[in-house]
């Protein structure tokens, strides 16, 4: 009985949290069954590229997630934001942005865990000239190999839609996440925008997150144009909290 009892007791304890942050890479893990789990943080970006100038605040980027099961979670995002250009300074919500994660398969061998992420962007939330005028959605795949012990790789492609033409962006990413210790890893991510009319946009990221407690994470990350170093960047710092209870 003893032995019973410490089994179910270990198979019932939740695993450090996984957090869908910092990088832009999402991950394939679903938030544990019926535990809420909020990613917070705030981020600024200065972009000068091709003669603009725009700085956007984002004093606090909030994720909500719960986990319906063990295959699904359900989503809700939104940000406080200020946009400042040489002309205007927009302060205000973004819109809302619901979405779910479904598990589609675990790690087997060199086959990913995988999962389908959908967001719906709503046009019916938020300060009027930072919403899209139409209900925008989003595709992605997420799939990630853990390379034991202490590398893992996660990489997703998606297309992802502005709410105003009908062609689609298509997005891709890949980073690579190191542990340097059980609680502190590092990461660094490439991820990119291919527009049909324009030329790509390609980034990098690095950063770091450090577990506080099994249910608290903290990170910090900053963000480069691979094509325009010198005109752009983006420094994030956030907070992830499961809440078990």
């Amino acid at each position: 009985m003893a032995i019973t009892i410490s089994s179910k007791s270990q198979t019932n304890e939740l695993p450090d949290i996984s957090a869908d942050r910092p990088g832009m890479a999402t991950s394939p893990f679903i938030a544990p069954s019926k535990k809420m789990q909020i990613e917070t943080g705030f981020s600024y970006e200065n972009d000068k590229r091709e003669n603009t100038f725009q700085e956007t605040f984002i004093y606090n980027s909030a994720l909500l997630r719960y986990g319906l099961n063990k295959n699904s979670e359900i989503r809700l995002q939104t940000d406080y934001t200020t946009v400042k250009t040489d002309s205007i300074s927009i302060t205000g919500f973004n819109p809302l942005i619901l979405g779910t994660k479904l598990l589609i398969s675990e790690q087997k061998g060199i086959l990913p865990k995988t999962s389908f992420l959908l967001n719906l962007t709503l046009p019916c939330f938020g300060e009027k000239n930072l919403r899209p005028k139409n209900l925008t959605p989003s595709f992605y795949l997420l799939m990630q190999n853990d390379i034991p012990d202490k590398l893992s790789i996660c990489y997703n492609i998606g297309i992802e839609y502005d709410g105003t033409i009908t062609e689609p962006t298509e997005f891709a990413t890949i980073c690579f996440n190191y542990s340097i210790t059980n609680k502190f890893s590092g990461f660094l991510d490439n991820y990119n925008w291919f527009y049909n009319s324009t030329k790509p946009e390609n980034f990098v990221d690095c950063g770091f997150a450090y577990v506080v407690c099994k249910n608290i994470q903290l990170d910090l990350s900053g963000n480069m144009n691979l094509q325009d170093i010198e005109n752009y960047f983006m420094i994030n710092f956030g907070v992830s909290w499961r809440i078990t209870k």
